[in-house]
């Protein structure tokens, strides 16, 4: 007789993410369609207008990518050739190679160990009289200690950009992310808590900063066919910005979801020494778009990404998220770099894994991820 959890391995692929859709989606970018109204419609503005009030913010800027709202943020907030960005050494490469197109430097912080944020007191040590700005990222939904970064700036004259791309109603001390420094993004790829496809979205209490990001995503354009100044095309689609209208909707119960989905996994592994959980500083502080544990490296006898790979046999993908910038060849210009200058990030990018998360993700499918971990760190136990 075939062993039923057998043949559930062998059947069972489980991704690492999985955008939440349902007709609604599908219905609302049809509409945009047949309008043939693809830009400059009412679909894109309504949906600012919708995010800037659910996250708290006066103002927020539909573009076309996060990492383009990255960048117009930087122009918006005047950062020049020579100027020096703080960004963590554990984030996607758009969060420092922004910078670099406005021929600004990225240094790289370290991060903490509990929340993978960047650390603040690493911040400090890296401030230059070229430093011009900091990007905390709100890393995997959980929130940055902005008290400390906030402080910080105000000490020495910085702006702060919050990098909320994944943090989509998470909120540090009743205050939304995003909302906090001089500027934040979003990014609504298809595995954040929210998505449009592509997309991004930049979000200010501060007018003058909204104006330059309004005009910097459409060519810098004061009039039709009048350029005072450089911008480019960031623009969101129609089509995107309803997809949006329809997600938003439904971001409350998606984090919920989310939030349940760790805890159930909490619960599934809170007994294996081997891993360490997630932290969680309260429950408004995190809302899960990625759900990462590390490995206690010394009581296994494969390594990280043998523990992947041995996932992977059973169909369950998981990663890691992020590796370390530092060594990515593309910043080595800006080197020589030394891995013991980042201690906590070259421990992270050992030990750390994600495993699948999303709204439609299954109890059975939940379950058979928690037993499937369970049974790698048994089979390799030192």
């Amino acid at each position: 007789m075939n062993d039923p959890k057998e043949n559930l391995m062998k059947n069972l692929k489980i991704p690492l993410a999985r955008p939440w859709f349902t007709e609604e989606e599908a219905k609302a970018a049809a509409e945009v369609v047949k309008s043939k109204w693809l830009i400059f419609g009412k679909q894109t503005e309504a949906f600012e207008n919708e995010f800037a009030e659910i996250m708290g913010a006066k103002y927020a800027i539909a573009v076309n990518s996060g990492s383009s709202a990255l960048l117009v943020s930087l122009m918006a907030l005047g950062v020049r050739e020579g100027d020096e960005v703080i960004v963590p050494n554990i984030t996607f490469v758009s969060t420092a190679s922004a910078s670099m197109f406005l021929g600004a430097i990225p240094i790289f912080a370290d991060i903490e160990l509990k929340t993978y944020c960047i650390n603040p007191e690493d911040i400090e040590k890296r401030i230059t009289p070229k430093t011009k700005v900091i990007i905390p990222v709100h890393y995997a939904g959980q929130t940055a200690d902005m008290d400390s970064i906030l402080a910080i700036a105000k000490k020495y004259n910085l702006k702060i950009l919050e990098d909320a791309a994944e943090s989509h109603l998470a909120e540090y001390k009743g205050r939304k992310c995003g909302t906090i420094g001089d500027m934040g993004i979003f990014s609504f790829t298809p595995a954040k808590p929210m998505t449009t496809g592509e997309g991004g979205m930049i979000v200010t209490n501060n007018e003058e900063l909204a104006k330059k990001a309004r005009l910097i995503k459409n060519f810098g354009d004061t009039d039709k066919f009048k350029w005072d100044f450089l911008g480019f095309n960031f623009r969101m689609p129609e089509v995107m910005g309803a997809i949006g209208r329809v997600q938003l909707k439904k971001l409350s119960k998606a984090i919920e979801i989310r939030r349940r989905i760790a805890f159930k996994y909490n619960e599934g592994l809170k007994n294996e020494e081997v891993i360490v959980l997630p932290y969680i500083r309260n429950l408004a502080d995190h809302v899960f778009q990625l759900y990462t544990i590390r490995l206690n490296l010394n009581s296994l006898s494969v390594t990280r990404d043998e523990f992947i790979s041995k996932l992977a046999e059973r169909g369950i993908s998981t990663k890691l998220y992020y590796p370390t910038l530092h060594n990515q060849r593309v910043f080595r210009k800006f080197g020589p770099f030394n891995n013991s200058s980042y201690p906590n990030s070259i421990e992270y990018a050992k030990t750390a894994l994600s495993l699948p998360i999303f709204p439609d993700l299954t109890d059975e499918e939940i379950n058979y991820v928690v037993e499937s971990i369970k049974e790698v760190i048994k089979n390799n136990k030192k």
